[in-house]
């Protein structure tokens, strides 16, 4: 069985996401670990969060050429890179090495930052959910008239 021209178009866009994928991962561990070696965390969260904004923007900016029905490129982006730092930051407050435990506003911060990664999940999940319950209502509303 052969494949056709468009499917192995496909694989090789797979290919070359998976290849950006990594090296933004890599850089986005890199600028952690570099972060923690010379012991400036506000490095590592920096650092984590713009290189995994743009990586995750170039990565969707990608399919979105080769796909013309994908959308939301930036709000994949911003999704992402805040998860990311999400994940940093408490990675970083349970290894002990953020000092927010004494800090009453720190805390009060990073309950905050914790409400605000609800709500982005919670919007980007969501929102796909009711476009595709919406369009299956349309869709039985036009079949009984």
């Amino acid at each position: 069985m052969s494949q056709t021209k468009q499917d192995k178009h496909l694989h090789a866009g797979w290919i070359r996401t998976a290849i950006i994928a990594c090296i933004v991962a890599s850089l986005a561990i890199a600028s952690f670990w570099y972060g923690v070696i010379i012991d400036k965390i506000s490095w590592s969260i920096a650092g984590v969060g713009i290189i995994t904004f743009f990586g995750m923007l170039a990565i969707s900016s990608y399919h979105s050429l080769h796909q013309p029905n994908s959308t939301g490129t930036l709000r994949k982006a911003i999704a992402g890179s805040m998860i990311s730092v999400y994940i940093v930051v408490l990675a970083l407050l349970f290894s002990d090495n953020l000092p927010t435990l004494e800090n009453e506003a720190a805390m009060t911060l990073m309950d905050n930052f914790s409400y605000v990664i609800m709500t982005i999940i919670g919007f980007y999940f969501g929102s796909k959910g009711a476009i595709e319950f919406l369009k299956i209502w349309k869709g039985e509303k036009n079949n009984q008239t």
